[in-house]
């Protein structure tokens, strides 16, 4: 095993050092497995490598901090190099809750920026194992809690399997649907397949982007990056760069070293990357701005960040982001008279969104309207859209 070689069909961008035999492996694209420790099924760009066994990043962590299995490093073995310090993946986009009653298959998910792209939807083997892959099916999506109400129908959607993981494929996924957003799928046994969206109490703004329906922040943070005209260049290449790697707590803030982003900033910003002493200076900015704050985490042998800091690991402070979430106001929320829609229709702000993971790249057109948008905007620097996303302009949808 070897970085260039393979692993989980996926290149070996980096291998760490061994720890009690094993090693951490970052791969460059995320991969489904399941993990030997736990039993559940893992999809991360982070897997830890034995002998005939393969561990995820959080059973990996637990394992290296065990006494029984290891020594904790002193503060100086861990905090001399945090550059190589990685974070785990969010596990949502998987099939979870699954009920199986014989007639139905019930299953919720979140949907990942892969989905989208390919308009896909994961499967869980309760119903992978008994639906015919040829036949296709009719799909209704709904809009769910009290006031029930179909949004749309389609037909021709098939099951297929792709990289060892059963995926519904050929849907089309509707406008106002963002990575992030939770649906609860219901499956009548050889009958049709029932989405459904929980809308939220109140509409909200999430990092500038208008959000109605119930979310998962991580993944929201991870996958969608708002368009923000008040940072420049390489303010923004380090906010992606926090936002893609970064340690994910539940309500979306992402955490890294500043040594961790500093690297990661510069390897991502491929082929002009910015000089170091650019990207310290555009830390400093953001922290002054209160974009980014200072909070204290802990790292354990396997390199595996926590936070909030775990006792008996070694303290290390963690630059963090966190999203801004507010209550829609009515300027975010433009009524639309005469729509015909139950709801009113609402500005969504115009957005980057992570594709780079999915071997996809940003169109001509797609990289035209950034390029127009942030010389707009009075930003200074290049305006090249950022490597691993595609941009999506600021516009209004009814629903």
């Amino acid at each position: 095993m070897n970085v260039g070689g393979q692993l989980l069909g996926q290149g070996i961008a980096k291998i760490n050092p061994p720890r009690g035999g094993m090693r951490l492996v970052r791969l460059e694209a995320v991969a489904s497995f399941t993990c030997s420790r736990c039993a559940r099924t893992k999809t991360a760009r982070s897997v830890a490598v034995g002998d005939r066994t393969l561990l995820c990043n959080g059973c990996y962590g637990r394992l290296q901090e065990s006494p029984a299995d290891h020594d904790q490093p002193s503060r100086e073995d861990t905090t001399d190099d945090l550059a190589p310090i990685v974070a785990a993946e969010p596990d949502g986009g998987l099939p979870h809750s699954v009920l199986n009653t014989g007639l139905t298959v019930e299953w919720k998910f979140s949907v990942r920026a892969g989905h989208l792209v390919h308009g896909t939807c994961p499967v869980p083997s309760e119903m992978a194992d008994r639906a015919a892959p040829q036949e296709p099916l009719e799909l209704t999506f709904l809009r769910g809690r009290h006031r029930i109400r179909v949004l749309d129908e389609q037909k021709g959607v098939r099951l297929r399997e792709q990289g060892g993981e059963a995926l519904l494929t050929g849907l089309t996924w509707q406008p106002f649907v963002l990575p992030g957003t939770h649906v609860s799928v219901r499956w009548d046994t050889w009958k049709k397949l029932r989405l459904a969206y929980t809308p939220l109490d109140e509409p909200v703004v999430f990092g500038g982007t208008v959000v109605r329906y119930a979310y998962d922040p991580r993944i929201m943070t991870r996958e969608l990056a708002a368009f923000d005209a008040r940072v420049d260049r390489v303010e923004e290449l380090v906010l992606i760069a926090l936002r893609e790697l970064g340690y994910l707590d539940e309500t979306g803030r992402a955490l890294l070293p500043q040594e961790a982003l500093i690297r990661n900033t510069i390897e991502r910003a491929h082929p002009q990357p910015p000089a170091r002493k650019k990207i310290d200076g555009a830390i400093a900015r953001l922290l002054s701005r209160g974009m980014l704050t200072w909070e204290q985490g802990s790292v354990n042998a396997s390199g595996a960040l926590h936070y909030p800091a775990r006792r008996g690991a070694t303290p290390v402070p963690l630059l963090c982001y966190a999203p801004t979430l507010r209550v829609a106001e009515r300027e975010d929320l433009r009524n639309e008279a005469g729509a015909g829609h139950a709801m009113s229709a609402h500005r969504v702000a115009g957005h980057l969104m992570r594709i780079g993971h999915l071997g996809k790249e940003a169109s001509t057109e797609a990289k035209a309207a950034y390029r127009e948008d942030h010389a707009q905007a009075g930003l200074a620097g290049p305006h090249v859209l950022p490597r691993g996303y595609t941009y999506v302009r600021e516009h209004e949808r009814g629903m």
